[in-house]
């Protein structure tokens, strides 16, 4: 797995590796402290970060046990910042099975409004005893924060399996609530 030019291109922060909690929250404070831009923007920035991240983290099909039983997920992260907005994007490693399901997923937040939204993450939430909904939150979650579609692709590479690569982009002037 490599990072694209397209993603290393006016990067912020770039990283590909392990998503430990530790390092999370290094690269997040990172996030919080860049001079020279709107507090409440990179403030919705560190959040798409976090909810990206922890994806990886959580559900990549390519593990690193650090502790005993403890397994982090690899991938990358870069986020962007151009005239016009910020652009936080993750991709990682999948199993064949999840690829429709995150495909639906992301065709349903971004079909959505943000009422819709909201009422779509409070019912999920409501069945995350029944099912595994913690992916979906993150990603319904992502869409609120940013306000925009998500731009999501589920790929194969050759020989390595399948890949989910996400990204959320914030409009440098989008009302900041």
């Amino acid at each position: 797995m490599f990072i694209p030019k397209e993603y290393q291109e006016r990067s912020l922060l770039i990283y590909q590796g392990i998503f430990t909690v530790n390092l999370l929250s290094v690269l997040g404070n990172h996030i919080r402290l860049l001079p020279g831009h709107d507090t409440l923007m990179l403030q919705r920035i560190f959040k798409i970060f976090i909810e990206l991240s922890q994806n990886v983290s959580y559900y990549s099909n390519d593990t690193v046990e650090i502790k005993e039983g403890i397994l982090c997920g690899t991938g990358w992260v870069s986020i962007q910042e151009s005239d016009l907005y910020y652009k936080v994007t993750t991709e990682n490693p999948i199993k064949t099975e999840h690829g429709p399901k995150l495909k639906d997923y992301c065709q349903e937040i971004n079909s959505l409004d943000e009422e819709a939204l909201k009422t779509l993450k409070r019912k999920t939430r409501a069945q995350a005893m029944i099912r595994d909904t913690n992916a979906q939150i993150g990603l319904i979650q992502t869409g609120l924060i940013s306000g925009c579609k998500l731009d999501f692709d589920i790929f194969e590479e050759s020989g390595n399996g399948m890949f989910f690569r996400i990204s959320a982009t914030v409009d440098k002037e989008q009302d900041m609530e």
